[in-house]
């Protein structure tokens, strides 16, 4: 996914068009919680663990980001809360109730690659949610 976006990066610059490429390490997403839970490790490990991993072959690649952040640094906190701050502001945020699988243990809303069971559509056994 980082190089076909890094070639359109580039291809949008030589066109001349206003372009930003921005990439990351997700710490709060549900794939890192998800890869956390399995190799018993704090999502924190798991980034730090994999962000040293990709970095290389990022340079290996000659990968031309323009920023580069992992979620829990302040630059990425002060940029992901201004632009949500404009979006609330601008009247584009509307609340809404869903439905939410929870765990009777934690009493956690689950995201739906931790939901196993069997695909109502095809009856695979032990099919997830994001399946």
């Amino acid at each position: 996914a980082v190089l076909s976006a890094d070639t359109f990066a580039r291809f949008s610059r030589l066109r001349g068009w206003n372009t930003i490429y921005m990439c990351g390490t997700d710490e709060y997403g549900t794939a890192t919680e998800y890869k956390a839970r399995l190799e018993k490790k704090t999502p924190k490990e798991i980034c730090d663990h994999y962000n040293k991993i990709h970095t290389q072959i990022y340079e290996d690649f000659d990968l031309d980001f323009d920023l580069f952040l992992r979620t829990t640094t302040e630059k990425h906190k002060k940029i992901a809360q201004d632009i949500f701050l404009k979006i609330h502001a601008r009247g584009f945020l509307k609340p809404k109730k869903m439905m939410a699988s929870v765990c009777d243990h934690c009493d956690l809303a689950l995201a739906d690659r931790f939901i196993k069971g069997t695909c109502p559509k095809c009856k695979s056994e032990n099919a997830k949610g994001d399946q």
